[in-house]
C-alpha cells in the first residue's frame, strides 16, 4: 500500500480540527439554549436536567472524539501488515539459506557410509552374537505360545428360573499356529450344583459336532487356531439364590497353566 503524502496528513488534520470547532460550537449553543429556557426555573429538578443533559453531551463529544480516532488508527494500519510482508520474506530468504546448508552436509553423510562400510568385517562378531539371541527368542515363544489361548468369562443368562434348563456359550480363543489337543473344561464351586445336559462345538464357523460330558467335565477336545464356540445346555438347581461363585477351568496338554473364569449366575424362585 502506497504511504500517504504530507497533503494527506494535513488535510486529515485540519478535517479533525473544523470537525471538533463545530462540535464544540453546537455543544455550546444548545447549552446556552436550554440555560434560557430553563433561566426562570428554581426547583432541583431543572438543576437535573441542565447537568444531565450538560453530562449527555460530554459523552457525545467523547463518542465522536473516539470514531474519529478510531478511523485514524485504521488508516495507519496498513503498513504493519507490509511489516509482516517483510518479515515473511525475510523468513523464506532463511529457509532457502538452510536449505543450501543441508544440501551442503551431503557429503559429509556419504563419508559417513564410507566409514560404516569400513567398519563392516569388525561387527561380524556382534552379527554371530544377535543371531544366536534371536534364536533364543524364537525358541521362547514357542515355548509360551499357551498364552495364545484364552477363555473369557461364558455368555450366560444372569437370571435364571429354579429347576429351569438355559444355553450358556463359552468361546475360546487360540490366536497361534499350535493345536492343543485332549482340551478338558471343568466346572467348580457353585457351578457344581448346576447340571450339564448337553454340549456342541463348533470351530471357526463350522458345522456343530456333539462334545461328550462327564459330570462336570467336558470333554472339548482339539483346539485349532481361531474361534472355538461350545454351546452348553445348563439345568438350574431347584433352590433359588445367588451363585456367585461359577467357576470353569480349561485344561490341555502344552498349556503353561490352566486358565479359570469366574462368574455369576441369580436362580429364583
Amino acid at each position: 500500500m502506497a504511504v500517504p503524502s504530507d497533503y494527506t496528513i494535513v488535510g486529515t488534520v485540519l478535517a479533525i480540527a473544523v470537525a471538533i470547532l463545530l462540535l464544540s460550537g453546537l455543544a455550546l449553543y444548545v447549552a446556552f439554549r436550554v440555560r434560557e429556557t430553563l433561566r426562570d426555573e428554581k426547583g432541583g429538578s431543572a438543576r437535573l436536567v441542565k447537568v444531565s443533559f450538560l453530562i449527555g453531551l460530554l459523552f457525545l463529544s467523547g463518542g465522536v472524539f473516539y470514531f474519529f480516532a478510531s478511523g485514524f488508527n485504521a488508516g495507519a494500519s496498513p503498513p504493519s501488515s507490509s511489516a509482516l510482508t517483510t518479515t515473511s520474506g525475510s523468513s523464506s530468504f532463511l529457509s532457502s539459506a538452510t536449505s543450501l546448508t543441508s544440501s551442503s552436509s551431503t557429503p559429509t553423510s556419504s563419508s559417513t557410509s564410507i566409514t560404516s562400510t569400513t567398519t563392516t568385517p569388525s561387527t561380524s562378531v556382534t552379527s554371530t552374537a544377535s543371531t544366536s539371541s534371536s534364536t533364543s527368542t524364537s525358541s521362547a515363544t514357542t515355548s509360551s505360545s499357551a498364552q495364545a489361548v484364552s477363555m473369557p468369562a461364558p455368555s450366560c443368562p444372569s437370571r435364571v428360573t429354579a429347576g429351569g434348563t438355559f444355553t450358556c456359550y463359552i468361546y475360546l480363543y487360540n490366536q497361534g499356529s499350535t493345536t492343543f489337543s485332549s482340551a478338558t473344561i471343568v466346572s467348580s464351586g457353585d457351578l457344581t450344583k448346576f447340571t450339564f445336559l448337553g454340549c456342541t462345538e463348533s470351530v471357526n464357523g463350522g458345522p456343530a459336532t456333539q462334545v461328550s460330558i462327564s459330570g462336570n467335565t467336558i470333554a472339548v477336545g482339539n483346539i485349532a487356531p481361531g474361534t472355538t464356540v461350545l454351546t452348553l445346555t445348563v439345568q438350574a438347581p431347584s433352590q433359588s439364590g445367588q451363585y456367585s461363585k461359577d467357576i470353569l477351568t480349561l485344561n490341555a496338554p502344552g498349556l503353561s497353566q490352566p486358565i479359570s473364569v469366574t462368574f455369576s449366575i441369580q436362580v429364583t424362585a
